[in-house]
């Protein structure tokens, strides 16, 4: 427990420091597609949804930017057999990332198009709704599960657009491709 609170303390005590040296550059808004792998596939369709993103950067340090993402992706229904039969049910998952990570950027920041890597770090928070179709059993939330994914990322910004492809690695996995408009909110 001594141990917990340490790590803890020391977290927030960075958190706290780290906001005094950076400000926060743009928010991006935007959207994309998620498609399942591994056992997710097996229960999941290909899901659509979107987010908020702001981007910190540093005195100094303008190849490095810290982000912060919040989202909501609603995965399409697929159908639930037993021993090869059609039960009648489906299942609706439904996702809300909540990470931070930061970035690298190749090239310098006047640049037309800059290229970056990145990941973040964070949780997912997941619902499944259980669907008949039948009305016996309508529509319901059958469970929920928060778990913490690692995100690594590559893609670039053209001007304003920010462009990127994902793999989420946590317990449900899947690859994304997103978009973005990014606004400037503080200085460059």
């Amino acid at each position: 427990m001594k141990r917990f609170t340490l790590v803890a303390c020391a977290v927030l005590a960075l958190g706290f420091s780290s906001t005094a040296f950076s400000q926060l550059q743009a928010i991006s808004v935007g959207g994309g597609i998620a498609k399942p792998s591994g056992s997710f596939n097996d229960f999941a369709g290909t899901g659509f949804g979107g987010g908020v993103r702001g981007y910190y950067n540093y005195e100094g340090l303008e190849n490095i930017v810290l982000t912060g993402t919040v989202g909501y992706y609603r995965f399409g229904e697929k159908e639930y057999s037993v021993l090869g039969f059609n039960s009648g049910l489906g299942y609706k998952w439904s996702l809300i990332p909540i990470m931070s990570g930061g970035r690298y950027y190749v090239g310098a920041p006047d640049a037309g198009a800059r290229f970056f890597v990145g990941g973040e770090l964070g949780i997912h928070i997941y619902s499944v709704s259980v669907v008949g179709d039948d009305n016996v059993f309508g529509s319901s939330t059958l469970a929920g599960s928060t778990d913490f994914a690692l995100i690594p990322m590559v893609g670039a910004e053209l001007g304003p657009l920010d462009i990127h492809a994902e793999y989420s690695i946590s317990d449900l996995k899947y690859l994304g491709i997103k978009g973005a408009f990014k606004f400037p909110v503080g200085k460059k």
